[in-house]
């Protein structure tokens, strides 16, 4: 850089003839004075100094041009290496996760299968008595076989409901397209005599899509919602169950609800339900494990779905499921679209 500026003096005019280069190196600025000097104008400024001094600028510029490049090469190798070694950690964190998960689901399927047994026996043998002892079994007696009987049948269907649990996402089951509206009115059939018994109306849409995954794993989502929507219907007067699909906003998934009208559930016990072993307080006694919605969760989840929990108490739930789309398949409510 030159600069030529007037000299602070009062006679004679002269000028000052300044060169200096500024050097920018890992974050700090330099300013390197290369010439400095007052000339009267009255001889020519030496062409050999000022040769020099530019091949010196030239080779200062370079110089400083590569530091540059080396400071910034150093530093994006620094960078890559501390990239390398957090991803590096975030794997072994990764696989040490996986690891623990599948011990944890292991150790489960084992206990499930150890547990099965004896509870089978306790069954069997006090059936047997029960069937021996005939009318000779009353009273205390009989209402203690009952309560055996009762805790037996309710040890084994928790002892499935963690079988089925720990099967989600390490046993694969193989993919297809599942007509929904064929499969919930399956599953309504299933359950027809609880539902009649307690006079509920259930309402199945003729438009739900299709959706790609395992048959059984898809079945055990709905038929879990929908167990779950009859246990918890209350004493509504009008008992009402609906079942419904349509497409997400973006069209990249599916979306299907299980709605009811009965007793709802406080929104501080939203999330609480999905845990394993869960359940939304009642005052009525109500059957089951309270694994059913995790396995619901876990079972969506697994294949990139999401499921959503809209209720307040007294006022009824909706549980929706968004499904992920095959690519290249049309759902029910698509075809109809495109075709209208």
């Amino acid at each position: 850089m030159r600069k030529m500026k007037k000299a602070p003096s009062s006679g004679v005019k002269e000028q000052r003839i300044h060169f200096s280069i500024l050097i920018f190196f890992v974050g700090m600025l330099f300013t390197v004075s290369l010439w400095d000097s007052y000339f009267n104008g009255t001889r020519p400024f030496d062409k050999d100094v000022a040769s020099v001094l530019i091949l010196i600028m030239g080779t200062l510029f370079s110089i400083s041009a590569g530091l540059f490049c080396w400071s910034m090469e150093n530093r994006r190798a620094l960078l890559e290496s501390q990239v390398e070694k957090r991803t590096e950690e975030l794997n072994v964190k990764n696989v040490e996760l996986v690891e623990k998960n599948q011990e944890v689901e292991n150790f489960i399927h084992i206990i499930s299968h150890d547990l099965k047994a004896p509870i089978v026996s306790i069954q069997g043998f006090s059936s047997m008595i029960k069937d021996e002892l005939g009318e000779a079994l009353r009273g205390n007696a009989l209402d203690y076989f009952n309560r055996i009987q009762a805790n037996a049948k309710q040890m084994n269907m928790l002892i499935l409901d963690l079988l089925e649990f720990s099967r989600v996402g390490r046993v694969e089951d193989e993919k297809e397209s599942v007509n929904m509206r064929e499969l919930v009115r399956e599953i309504v059939h299933e359950l027809k005599p609880t539902i009649e018994k307690q006079a509920i109306r259930v309402a199945v849409s003729d438009e739900l899509p299709v959706l790609w995954g395992s048959r059984k794993r898809i079945g055990q989502v709905f038929r879990n919602l929908i167990q779950n929507a009859v246990k918890y219907i209350g004493e509504p007067k009008e008992p009402l169950i609906e079942v419904g699909g349509s497409n997400s906003p973006d069209g990249s998934r599916h979306l299907l609800w299980v709605k009811d009208n009965g007793m709802g559930i406080k929104k501080e016990f939203h999330e609480k339900v999905f845990q394993i072993f869960q359940r939304a307080p009642s005052t009525k006694k109500i059957e089951g494990t309270g694994i059913g919605l995790s396995i619901v969760k876990k079972i969506v989840e697994h294949n990139g779905g999401s499921v959503l929990l809209d209720s307040e108490e007294g006022h009824g739930s909706q549980f929706s499921v968004l499904w992920p789309r095959e690519n290249g398949k049309q759902s029910v409510l698509g075809e109809r679209k495109l075709a209208a």
